[in-house]
């Protein structure tokens, strides 16, 4: 995502409010399938809440580390699969160490297994529905490059390939007309 002049910016408050809710989506749902119904809710009621925010911090943190809020990992779709499942091991590996120290938190082996292939689920889906929705209802902002050497055909390259979807090249300015209607 780009910012105003140009500038990296972070996705914003929306796509990490609706990672943290995916995620917890993904865990309650782990919580009801394992146990069948609201018996695994209250069976887990002592420090519910603070198992569940230790969980979503530790994957947000995750997933923030991976860079899987970078635009052209988005883009990607196997790349993005690949960073999530590695996101998830590593979130795995944080939460069990966690776990080893206080056991307290601990949520349970079949929960939490059950919610890591939710949350995969979920957060891959959420991330293509949004690489497709900026690419077909975002403005674009229309770019017209001066010149048309080298350097205008590395920067039409570099923004088709590498930028936002948010660009749109609407053509090029060069002071030999004899160049008018050529593809570049």
């Amino acid at each position: 995502m780009f910012g105003k002049n140009g500038f990296r910016s972070s996705p914003g408050l929306l796509f990490a409010f609706m990672d943290s809710l995916l995620v917890l989506t993904g865990i309650l749902l782990g919580i009801y399938f394992r146990f069948g119904g609201d018996n695994g809710f209250i069976s887990l009621g002592a420090y519910l809440v603070l198992r569940l925010m230790l969980i979503v911090l530790v994957i947000q943190v995750s997933f923030y580390y991976f860079d899987l809020y970078d635009p052209k990992i988005i883009r990607n779709r196997k790349k993005m699969g690949i960073l999530l499942m590695g996101s998830l091991g590593a979130s795995s590996i944080l939460l069990a160490v966690i776990y080893y120290m206080i056991p307290l938190l601990i949520v349970g082996r079949g929960i939490f297994a059950i919610s890591l292939f939710l949350i995969f689920i979920f957060a891959f889906s959420w991330r293509v529905v949004y690489s497709h929705a900026l690419k077909t209802w975002a403005p674009k902002e229309k770019l017209l490059i001066i010149g048309t050497g080298e350097l205008a055909k590395k920067l039409k390259t570099e923004i088709l390939e590498n930028g936002s979807e948010g660009f749109e090249i609407v053509g090029f300015i060069d002071e030999n007309s004899d160049k008018i209607g050529r593809s570049l």
